[in-house]
């Protein structure tokens, strides 16, 4: 910022010395003869024109060395030997990049060395082996685990509760965390299909290993693995107005309902993950079915593929409020349209008589529709497509919250660029779209549930 600063300044003031240089030029040619100084303004222009422009060039080649030295450091620290460079050139910022550039590569290869050992080594096994996070999803499964599972339902970042009964799993769990290591158990598939397994609890590091015995492959296929679900945030700071985004303590919350009355519909699903700022722990997450106590239309279930069967031994939502308030406490609540997803639990914690504050939120719709006036439309598919987020449990309560928290991380650095840093700057960003904000006070979002 103070090169910058130091190459704005002399340019302002060889411009200023050089029209002053211009304008006695001009006086002299025209000779209208009145003006005895016009020699000296043109000296004192000339004299300030070249002596900015000296500082300029002083400035540059100040900044040139400094990215010369930065580079030869990068170059050490690859363990090749610094280039000599006794003559500097303007391709210095090129060459750091192909440096950087270097290095990142080469401490990615090594990153990566590990993980293909322990690709080769798991996906050799034959016993189906899957590793579970904390709040259920997969982040390990290898290929026999795969097969005996279902593909489309164990894969890394999913639910392992998309394939086996919640119950069983809990219980095992809690009785290997008893025994201070792995315990056998029966546990069953969602088809109520009995599976021998031995189930371990990885202690500090969070979650549990299954594995299960089954017929030998011929050919194992592998293993799909990302262990950083594992990683969780540190306890949420004080969040004010003047919080940068990139420091923002954030839940990412969307929940699933009966319909789009808030008034008078339900919540079925809750879903969420935590952030700090740009960073996603998706190891961090909520993912529960709720019995709204009602039947589920055919027309919601169309969308959200959740039936009343699912949702029969599911809790009631009063019943899931400790997990819930656990992970949105001291966070800024994000959502797409997040709006309806407060007032849902605005009304359904009134109705279970739970006293509650709506947390800070930040509406992604909001900021889009500020930030893209002219996008073609700002429903989370189009948004999604456009930010290239891969979408995965489209229309689910987690993995709605998922593909937000991306386009989240995606809009922090394009905010950045309207100047908008801070949590305060990115409300009054985002209440900038009247059109959005009006039809969401119309829908009846923001009243207080009555008595």
């Amino acid at each position: 910022m103070a090169t910058r600063t130091a190459l704005l300044l002399f340019a302002v003031v060889a411009g200023a010395g050089l029209l002053c240089f211009a304008a006695s030029m001009v006086s002299i040619v025209s000779a209208k003869g009145g003006f005895a100084g016009t020699p000296w303004i043109a000296i004192i222009g000339a004299f300030l024109a070249f002596g900015a422009m000296a500082g300029f060039a002083r400035t540059l080649q100040r900044h040139l060395d400094a990215l010369r030295r930065l580079r030869e450091g990068v170059m050490m620290l690859q363990g090749n030997a610094a280039e000599a460079l006794p003559v500097l050139s303007s391709s210095e910022v090129a060459k750091l990049r192909d440096a950087v550039d270097t290095m990142r590569v080469h401490h990615l290869e090594r990153q990566a060395a590990p993980d293909r050992r322990l690709t080769a080594v798991l996906g050799s096994i034959d016993e189906a082996i899957v590793v579970m996070t904390t709040a259920g999803q997969v982040s390990l499964v290898n290929a026999a685990a795969r097969r005996l599972l279902g593909g489309d339902r164990v894969a890394v970042g999913t639910s392992l509760f998309a394939a086996l009964s919640r119950r069983a799993v809990e219980t095992a769990i809690h009785d290997s965390r008893a025994a201070g290591g792995p315990v056998t158990a029966t546990l069953y598939t969602v088809e109520s299909e009995m599976l021998a397994a031995k189930v371990c609890h990885l202690g500090d590091h969070g979650g549990a290993v299954f594995t299960f015995p089954t017929a030998s492959f011929t050919h194992p296929s592998g293993i799909e693995h990302d262990l950083a679900l594992h990683e969780t945030p540190p306890p949420p700071k004080p969040v004010t107005k003047d919080t940068k985004l990139t420091e923002l303590p954030v839940f990412v919350f969307d929940c699933e309902t009966t319909g789009l009355n808030v008034k008078q519909d339900r919540i079925v699903a809750l879903g969420g993950v935590r952030m700090l700022g740009r960073q996603i722990f998706r190891g961090v997450t909520l993912d529960r079915l709720v019995d709204p106590g009602r039947p589920i239309p055919r027309n919601s279930t169309a969308i959200h593929g959740i039936t009343d069967a699912m949702v029969m031994q599911a809790g009631a939502f009063e019943t899931h409020w400790s997990d819930l308030d656990a992970l949105m406490r001291g966070t800024v609540l994000v959502g797409h349209n997040v709006a309806f997803d407060i007032a849902q639990l605005r009304w359904a914690a009134k109705r279970s008589g739970i006293e509650w504050e709506p947390p800070q939120s930040l509406d992604t719709l909001l900021l889009l529709a500020t930030l893209e006036p002219a996008a073609p439309g700002y429903d989370l598919d189009t948004v999604a497509e456009r930010f290239g987020v891969n979408i995965r449990g489209r229309h689910t309560a987690l993995g709605d919250s998922l593909v937000t928290a991306e386009i989240f991380e995606r809009l922090i650095p394009l905010l950045a660029e309207r100047n908008v840093a801070t949590l305060g700057e990115a409300v009054a960003f985002g209440q900038r779209s009247k059109a959005f904000v009006k039809r969401q006070r119309e829908s009846g979002w923001f009243d207080e549930p009555s008595d």
